[in-house]
């Protein structure tokens, strides 16, 4: 091959310095080296280096879990003082996925947190946060870490549904797993936290907004219906809360449980992970233990590992739970004179009202007892009180007796007087203001004023209105034997709507109740003299 027709490419290394060969002709040239700079040693990156060759230490023994929480204890005391602000978008965010930038406004953001200085930044990040705190990272305890998670709460989840909807389930979590001394339901209270905990808190008695919780689970939003929007929200939550009370009853009185109606059963001991949908590992052997959230939610530790019961509900829970509200706002409208009418509906065949049917209890029967719960709340709301202060009776009897004494007039005087008054005969035209006071009483009384009764007065009125049924009623329950719901079912009457009625009556005529209904009929002691004279 003739060299000298081949054809060849110089490359030139860029910044390489030439120096000339000795032959000026000879057309080559030297190459020099250059001199290797150091590089300059920057410590939050070689930190960043020394954390992410954690990952080669075990590369196929553990999850991403496991490495999250290995680099979250290397990487727990560290500070950082960023100036940038890289914006940070990633699901399941951890540090093994995170570039330089990201890191660096991640632990500055954090820095500041624990300064207490929580600014808002990338849902990420806050993610990031909470997974640590989630593992103990950056809490001396648990109780720390729970206060460092609620001010995550306070701060994040009114503006933002996604952190209200993970970390409201976590912090229950938080709970369990780390079994913290306090009562969760009373967390739940002093925190206002009840609408994130609608179904642990459905059956709980001391739950005061009952409407929000259970509207919650409502096929029916009572929130949105105008009669609630014009200033009806307190009327609607009392009244719903005593209709839950007398379903209640109700059911009791036919030996149904009341959560029966939307709990279908509740499971065996099943697998249980915490802080699901989290990044979370924990080193920490748990005790064996048994944790009560309610009385259909527990959760057990045996040997380091979790199961727990939960609660199956039906299906049709929503529609069901949604009518009980709607027929509740339906005869309170009515009850009200609201200008809009209501018309609540119940699809057919729900599993709820067949569970009631059970007992032989009917539909119509709890539409009656919503009706008749909901007439009795708006009366008793309106009835006027009268308060007696017998603190004054003893002051009124003296100044009784001066007046009695002055009025008494000596026997020897009796025609000095009787002369006295003949001579001072008053004319027709002095008369004529008392004929006005007549006649104004007359007016007041066609206005259907309220005649108020003695005491006394009230229980013989009470005799002529009880009905047979209902004094002989009030005899069996003299006796003591518990046989007046017997006696109701022979009658073809609720024994609740037995009760009912002789308290209605008794309120009116002598302003109390005398019996309650627990299982059967039960008199109030302070009035059982008055009820023997009133039955005999």
């Amino acid at each position: 091959m003739n060299f000298d027709e081949v054809i060849f490419a110089e490359i030139e290394i860029g910044g390489a310095k030439q120096k000339a060969d000795a032959n000026p002709n000879s057309g080559s040239s030297v190459l020099f080296s250059q001199p290797i700079v150091p590089r300059a040693v920057d410590p939050v990156r070689e930190k960043f280096f020394e954390m992410r060759r954690l990952s080669s230490m075990k590369p196929f023994a553990g999850s991403d879990c496991e490495l999250f929480y290995r680099q979250a204890r290397f990487m727990a005391d560290f500070t950082d003082n960023y100036e940038g602000n890289a914006k940070f978008n990633m699901y399941f965010p951890y540090y093994q996925n995170m570039g330089y930038e990201y890191l660096r406004t991640y632990f500055t953001w954090r820095t500041r947190v624990r300064n207490g200085d929580m600014q808002n930044t990338s849902l990420s990040y806050i993610f990031l946060y909470i997974y640590e705190l989630l593992s103990g990272i950056g809490v001396t305890d648990p109780n720390d870490g729970l206060s460092k998670l609620m001010d995550v709460w306070n701060k994040f989840s009114k503006e933002n549904q996604t952190i209200s909807k993970y970390l409201s389930k976590w912090l229950k979590d938080y709970f369990i797993f780390y079994e913290l001394p306090v009562d969760f339901l009373n967390f739940i209270e002093e925190n206002n936290m009840q609408t994130y905990y609608s179904l642990t808190l459905l059956f709980d008695e001391n739950t005061e907004n009952k409407l929000n919780v259970w509207n919650n689970i409502s096929g029916y939003d009572v929130t949105s219906s105008r009669f609630y929007k014009d200033g009806n929200e307190t009327l609607l939550n009392d009244c719903f809360s005593m209709v839950l009370k007398k379903i209640h009853e109700f059911c009791s009185a036919r030996n149904t449980k009341f959560e029966d109606l939307l709990v279908y059963s509740v499971s065996r001991r099943t697998p249980w992970q915490p802080f699901k949908q989290a990044l979370f590992k924990s080193n920490i052997r748990q005790s064996d233990r048994e944790i009560i959230i309610s009385g259909f939610e527990k959760y057990y530790c045996k040997n380091n590992l979790w199961t727990a019961s939960l609660p199956v509900y039906y299906s049709s829970q929503k529609d069901f739970v949604g009518y009980v509200i709607k027929k509740t706002e339906a005869c309170l409208r009515k009850e009200t004179n609201y200008k809009y009418k209501l018309v609540a509906e119940m699809k057919a065949g729900s599993k709820p009202f067949r569970e009631l049917q059970r007992p032989a209890a009917k539909r119509a029967e709890l539409d009656k007892l919503i009706e008749k719960t909901v007439a009795g709340f708006y009366k008793d709301l309106n009835r006027t009180v009268v308060t007696v202060d017998f603190s004054n009776l003893s002051r009124i009897r003296e100044e009784a007796l001066e007046t009695q004494e002055q009025l008494i007039v000596p026997e020897e005087n009796i025609d000095i007087y009787r002369e006295e008054i003949k001579q001072n005969e008053t004319t027709p035209e002095e008369t004529a203001p008392f004929e006005d006071i007549k006649s104004e009483e007359t007016h007041r009384s066609d206005k259907n004023e309220t005649i108020t009764l003695s005491f006394a007065d009230g229980w013989k009125a009470l005799r002529t209105i009880l009905t047979d049924i209902e004094k002989h009623a009030l005899i069996i329950a003299l006796t003591g034997n518990s046989g007046v719901k017997t006696f109701a079912d022979e009658n073809n009457i609720m024994l609740e709507v037995l009760g009912d009625g002789i308290n209605e009556k008794t309120t009116d005529y002598i302003g109390d109740s005398i019996l309650e209904i627990d299982g059967d009929m039960i008199l109030y002691d302070e009035y059982r003299e008055n009820i023997k004279g009133l039955v005999k």
